[in-house]
């Protein structure tokens, strides 16, 4: 006869309340951990401007890229024919009344295209355009 008896009882269970704490704290790491890159547009060669005012908000900002072989995205979107500015820039208007459009447009680009991509907009009722320059560094009057 053994000293140890077992005793009679259920399988055994892995206890349930600590299971919600390990949960959070993993869901906890990967929110923390992840990083959600956004698109960097195309590489642009910017003009320079004697007076620049930054950007405060980028809430109400759609960018437009438009580099030196006149390849043209729109907020990551590869445009391919000048009716999807018109469609894209309609479409964020009636969701955003007060979006605002960023160019960031290269500097050896012709401004014929420059100036149907503004057309398009105007017609889709972006009125309110910015474009990105770099600011010269000293004045020279």
């Amino acid at each position: 006869m053994s000293k140890f008896k077992r005793k009679p009882g259920g399988p055994a269970t892995i206890p349930g309340s600590s299971m919600s704490d390990i949960i959070f704290t993993l869901l906890l790491f990967f929110m923390v951990s992840t990083v959600i890159k956004k698109y960097s547009g195309l590489p642009v060669q910017m003009p320079e401007a004697w007076k620049t005012e930054k950007l405060t908000s980028k809430t109400h900002v759609s960018f437009i890229w438009l580099d030196e072989t006149e390849r043209i995205v729109f907020d990551d979107y590869p445009i391919s024919q000048m009716d999807d500015i018109y469609n894209i820039a309609r479409d964020k208007i009636e969701k955003d009344v007060q979006l605002i459009i960023f160019m960031r447009i290269d500097r050896n680009t012709r401004m014929g295209l420059v100036n149907e991509i503004q057309n398009r907009l105007r017609q889709a009722g972006a009125l309110r355009v910015i474009y990105a320059t770099k600011s010269k560094s000293q004045a020279a009057y």
